[in-house]
């Protein structure tokens, strides 16, 4: 019975050693003035290895208690050396995981908060990274967690600027330069209402205002003729300003009465098929 409750303590103190840790980083990041964003990633960090740390002490000491090992000298050097040749074999992964979590944070990669897209795949917001795996919120609210060492690409759409490209098509019909001049309305106005949020360069002036880049497609298919604007813009803003840029294009295209080009499928009569050469 004494070896139960002893067990029992054992736990409740790794349990509280979980708790205070938690406790501590929070309160120790409150009151400095990191970016908030590393900060919940480093804490998301200690965090996880506290747990592991605590776990394995349970563990070996719950062990002990029941005499199953024995932490004289002798077998913990044993013990290590046995732990380290079944390391290497069986836990193969978990070493590649823990590794590779330790090049994201170190080469900041990403961080809790950044909207990423991981392995051309995953897509979401980093909620939490661990000593071994990391957790995405998607856009249908699922938490995804994938182990560090599966990571093999990293696009992160939340590091300081974004290029908003949009492309259009419009039938080959429309006058061209009715097409720029609707677009080079639509750039200014996008300039104007998110001018705060446009990339600055060292005069305080935006380095790459929304712009008409030009025709860039005519060949692809015969649907019509593709048109592009560009912007720079902070990424925090990159979704809300790219949909806004979208919405207004195709506003000002109906004041115009620009029409986008679409497919479209045209059915003969066999009988009057001449009449259509």
């Amino acid at each position: 019975m004494s070896k139960l409750i002893k067990s029992i303590l054992i736990i409740i103190i790794c349990y509280s050693f979980v708790k205070f840790i938690k406790y501590i980083t929070k309160k120790i990041f409150d009151i400095t003035r990191f970016d908030i964003q590393y900060e919940k990633t480093v804490r998301s960090i200690i965090i996880s290895i506290s747990y592991y740390l605590s776990f394995f002490t349970a563990c070996i000491l719950i062990l002990k208690e029941y005499g199953i090992i024995d932490l004289n000298q002798t077998t913990i050097l044993t013990g290590a050396g046995l732990f380290g040749l079944i390391a290497g074999f069986a836990l193969q992964n978990l070493i590649k995981d823990i590794l590779n979590g330790f090049f994201i944070l170190f080469e900041k990669q990403m961080k809790v908060g950044d909207f990423v897209l991981i392995n051309e795949k995953f897509r979401g917001t980093i909620e939490e990274i661990g000593l071994r795996s990391i957790s995405i919120r998607d856009w249908n609210l699922k938490r995804i967690s994938l182990p560090n060492g599966e990571i093999k690409s990293i696009v992160n759409y939340s590091r300081e600027k974004m290029r908003v490209i949009i492309h259009v098509k419009v039938s080959y019909e429309t006058d061209p330069r009715l097409v720029i001049q609707a677009l080079d309305e639509v750039c200014s106005f996008l300039n104007e209402k998110y001018k705060e949020f446009l990339v600055k360069n060292i005069m305080n002036e935006p380095s790459n205002p929304f712009e008409v880049y030009g025709v860039t497609d005519i060949y692809k298919d015969s649907v019509g003729a593709q048109y592009t604007i560009t912007g720079v813009v902070q990424a925090f803003k990159y979704f809300t300003i790219s949909k806004d840029a979208r919405l207004n294009i195709l506003i000002k295209f109906k004041e115009k009465g620009i029409k986008i080009a679409y497919p479209k499928m045209v059915i003969v009569n066999p009988e009057k098929y001449e009449s259509y050469l």
